[in-house]
């Protein structure tokens, strides 16, 4: 993968170049100092991945993310030492967001989750007809059937439509808030637990076990996403 690191602090871009060269599926490296430069770099190529700060002098995380080709669109990290970004950058289909200081651990983690999900995109997603699941799950769009190691499994209309949403986005995370305009058109007296009581239910019915869940995971304070 071609990996774009943007962050206008010299050691914050060694720490995490130092990171990534440690990762075989990643083959070239650059980096940028500011949003001018990342704009540029964006427009200019087409990177895999990009690793975003978002509070920098010039431009800011946000606007060089909207500067982004539509038709190849990178996985974009947002790196943040605030937390308080979360919500609109999933609300910008960011694919995963970085709270500094950051485990290496987490990093690769990111990336291998990133590979996986440009590989589904190039492939043409969750189109119809096509399958997709984790572990011994699998879904059907074609048929919105769902089958758990080969046994058909009955889900609740909005259990379903939630799996889909969850699972069309290949991995990356989707916020709450995310999660209850497209799967329950945002009516006002819908809050955000039954998003979670939701999602409870599918792992009573998905995981092996569900308070452990190793498939469907929450992302602290954010939302939740698909680990395959």
């Amino acid at each position: 993968m071609h990996t774009v690191i943007v962050d206008d602090e010299a050691p914050a871009r060694r720490r995490l170049r130092g990171v990534l060269q440690q990762i075989p599926s990643i083959t070239r490296i650059d980096e940028c100092a500011n949003g001018r430069e990342a704009v540029i770099a964006l427009r200019r190529g087409t990177p895999d991945l990009v690793f975003l700060d978002i509070q920098m002098p010039d431009l800011d995380g946000f606007a060089v993310a909207a500067a982004a080709s539509e038709e190849r669109a990178p996985a974009i990290v947002f790196v943040t030492a605030y937390d308080q970004h979360a919500l609109r950058a999933f609300e910008v289909h960011a694919f995963d967001y970085l709270l500094k200081p950051f485990d290496d651990e987490r990093v690769v983690a990111t990336v291998e989750r990133a590979a996986q999900f440009l590989d589904w995109i190039r492939r043409g997603g969750a189109a119809a007809g096509a399958l997709r699941g984790f572990g011994d799950v699998s879904v059907d769009f074609a048929t919105h059937q769902v089958y758990r190691a080969s046994r058909s499994v009955e889900l609740r209309p909005k259990e379903y439509a939630l799996l889909a949403a969850l699972l069309r986005r290949g991995g990356r995370v989707a916020s709450r808030l995310e999660l209850l305009r497209e799967v329950w058109g945002y009516a006002e007296d819908v809050m955000s637990r039954t998003v979670d009581t939701h999602v409870a239910m599918l792992r009573r019915k998905l995981e092996h076990d569900p308070a452990h869940p190793r498939h469907i995971v929450t992302v602290r304070t954010f939302g939740y996403r698909i680990e395959r």
